[in-house]
């Protein structure tokens, strides 16, 4: 039998070499070539994504950052040489009323700002000084329209829109025939001059109204007078423009202060409603000698008081002569207080303007 079995049924011969292991598992060598295959893809991957530090990368690398370097040496550069757009005035012509009128606007221009260098009078500061301690500025429609019609005299300049010239044709004809400087301006531009936006389309540049002293002021004989007195309210330009409106519209024709600066405001002329035009201002030294001079004069003096002890506003008897006194203090036993309201829950009264109008229409209906 085993004679006869054919040739290419031979036994296999088997070469091992002599530091290998004798019958090795095949699936174990394809495990291990596997395994290999697949370290070595994610080998391959994790080259691709961590940072590669060879010379010519690194080279590389070094390049981009002295750029970005650059670019942000050139940015900063570019920012230093940076100019801030110019505002430049801008002149346009128009006619209004078959007069012929300057518009002076306010523009962007890209030109570099230029430094005066002009040499200066060597009066020019004493005269600065002089101009802003006897000018003041007035803005608002109606303010400015009072004013023209008590003391027009008193204006230096004006500045008004398009929309206003057409309104005051009677005031720059006023000017022109006087020689005096008007501007026809946008908005933009009277905003900067005025320094408010609430301008009300028209700004003066004028003279301060003149004040008096009250120990001149008592010393007229007077019938029936009412005052008030300022000293110790607070420099609020809404409250005082209040007080002024409302003694313009009650006819007292006087408002008694130590501070004459905080009502010659441009603000409070404007809240004020031209009301600056038709009250006296008297200065005064201080509060208490004030006080004095007027009790000397024969004035009755009326504090406002919130103690629940002062006398009723009801019943509160006025005299002809009178002067409302609207801060605490200074008061002596012949003057007399009062209280607005005692059925009042409040930690404080009424605002100061509110309360000389509640004042004032108790002196009108006396």
């Amino acid at each position: 039998m085993n004679k006869s079995t054919p040739s290419h049924f031979s036994k296999p011969s088997f070469s091992t070499a002599s530091n290998e292991k004798r019958f090795k598992p095949t699936f174990k060598q394809e495990r291990q070539f596997n395994d290999r295959s697949e370290r070595s893809e994610k080998n391959e991957k994790f080259t691709k994504n961590k940072p590669h530090f060879s010379n010519k990368n690194h080279r590389n690398e070094q390049q981009s950052d002295e750029k970005r370097f650059s670019d942000r040496r050139s940015n900063n550069t570019k920012r230093s040489n940076y100019q801030q757009p110019v505002l430049e005035p801008q002149i346009t012509e128009t006619t209004l009323g078959g007069v012929k009128v300057v518009i002076k606007s306010t523009g962007i221009s890209d030109k570099p700002r230029e430094k005066k260098t002009g040499a200066l009078s060597p009066r020019a500061p004493e005269k600065i000084k002089k101009n802003r301690a006897e000018e003041m500025k007035i803005f608002g429609e109606n303010a400015c329209l009072s004013l023209f019609e008590q003391r027009p005299e008193t204006i230096v300049r004006v500045w008004a829109t398009v929309e206003m010239a057409h309104k005051i044709g009677e005031i720059f004809s006023y000017l022109a025939n006087n020689k005096k400087v008007y501007h026809v301006v946008d908005r933009a531009e009277l905003e900067l001059v005025s320094g408010s936006e609430h301008h009300g389309g028209i700004c003066m540049l004028v003279k301060k109204p003149r004040t008096f002293t009250l120990t001149g002021y008592v010393d007229l004989a007077r019938k029936a007078d009412c005052l008030i007195m300022l000293d110790g309210v607070a420099n609020n330009p809404q409250n005082l423009g209040g007080i002024l409106r409302t003694c313009a519209f009650y006819g007292v024709k006087g408002i008694i202060t130590s501070q004459p600066e905080m009502l010659l405001n441009a603000n409070t002329a404007r809240v004020a409603e031209g009301g600056l035009e038709y009250v006296h201002i008297l200065q005064s030294h201080d509060g208490e000698t004030a006080l004095q001079q007027l009790r000397q004069a024969g004035y009755q003096i009326v504090h406002i008081s919130h103690e629940k002890q002062a006398q009723s506003i009801n019943s509160l008897q006025l005299q002809d002569k009178v002067v409302f006194v609207l801060a605490n203090g200074w008061a002596v036993k012949e003057d007399t207080k009062v209280n607005l309201s005692l059925a009042n829950p409040l930690k404080n009264g009424l605002n100061v303007a509110v309360a000389t109008g509640v004042l004032l229409a108790k002196w009108v209906a006396r």
